[in-house]
């Protein structure tokens, strides 16, 4: 991505490292529950979460759409935090396309323009 698509016009790839999580904590005692306390399983529990992913794909979207870098776009995501860009930049005129993976994401092709199923086409849009 930041070789080859960095490269091309209109385009610009910004590569984010996932922060590590941190584990859930009990209701009652508060205390972090780093091990899984089910029977057998006993397994750290890890898990990492984007840190302003979303905000860069909506300042994007308006960023571009204010300087009349497009007219349609399209959007592959299925995360709910990116309605309120979508329901502005239609608003204004500006056609999203959701770009997605059902059944995940209803809720934002729904607040789109359009939408369609990353799944059923991706025979066509794999690199040979």
């Amino acid at each position: 991505m930041t070789s080859w698509l960095n490269r091309q016009p209109g385009v610009q790839v910004q590569c984010l490292e996932r922060q590590p999580k941190h584990p859930p904590t009990c209701p009652s005692c508060h205390k972090q529950i780093e091990f899984c306390p089910h029977d057998g399983c006993g397994k750290k529990i890890s898990a990492t979460i984007e840190k302003g992913v979303d905000t860069l794909i909506c300042t994007d979207m308006i960023r571009l759409a204010w300087e009349d870098a497009y007219d349609i776009a399209v959007l592959a995501s299925c995360d709910r935090d990116l309605i309120p860009a979508v329901n502005f930049l239609g608003a204004k005129g500006i056609k999203v396309i959701q770009a997605g993976f059902p059944p995940s994401g209803v809720h934002l092709a729904n607040s789109c323009w359009a939408s369609f199923d990353i799944f059923t086409l991706y025979r066509d849009i794999i690199r040979p």
